[in-house]
């Protein structure tokens, strides 16, 4: 139940999202409100999409083949050695088995680091990075297809306890 209640909450954040913002632009805010966290578990905060250096959010146009880096900010209470996984769940479009675009694509999921690889700047400082080189999840591929692309960024720390859920949702016209 509380899976359904995730997802449902997602779609409504989605659609909200898909109806306002466009933008590749710095100044606009570049992530979807987190969903509150419970007390002594940890956190993930400022869940971002970058290319080229920038934030991107909403809607965007066109791919420009460069790589997107995935950046969250992560808390725990036990400081950041307690830290176990973070992690990005994602979505992509694409055709369904009646070669729709509705509810086809795939998902999958990627594992986030905070040492110094992966497209992290900072090894240790609670920013942790997923790299895309080869353009496989991101939506600025030259060849990515049209529609939504759903991230959801978590993690979980020794104990067990998982965090909140920040998502982002891009879409590709």
């Amino acid at each position: 139940m509380k899976d359904v209640m995730r997802y449902s909450h997602c779609f409504l954040l989605a659609s909200a999202i898909a109806t306002g913002v466009v933008g590749c632009s710095s100044d606009q805010p570049t992530t979807t409100p987190a969903s509150p966290s419970v007390p002594g578990a940890p956190t993930v905060s400022n869940a971002q999409v970058l290319v080229a250096g920038y934030a991107i959010q909403g809607r965007v146009a066109a791919g420009t083949g460069e790589p997107s880096l995935f950046r969250v900010h992560v808390d725990g209470p036990g400081g950041p050695s307690t830290i176990q996984r973070v992690v990005l769940n994602y979505s992509q479009p694409g055709s369904n088995h009646h070669g729709g675009r509705m509810m086809g694509g795939f998902s999958g999921t990627a594992f986030f680091y905070d040492d110094g690889t992966h497209g992290d700047d900072v090894p240790g400082d609670g920013i942790y990075h997923f790299m895309d080189p080869d353009e496989d999840i991101g939506c600025h591929g030259i060849e990515a297809p049209l529609g939504e692309y759903h991230y959801e960024f978590w993690c979980e720390d020794d104990f067990g306890q998982r965090s909140n859920v920040a998502a982002v949702t891009i879409v590709r016209e």
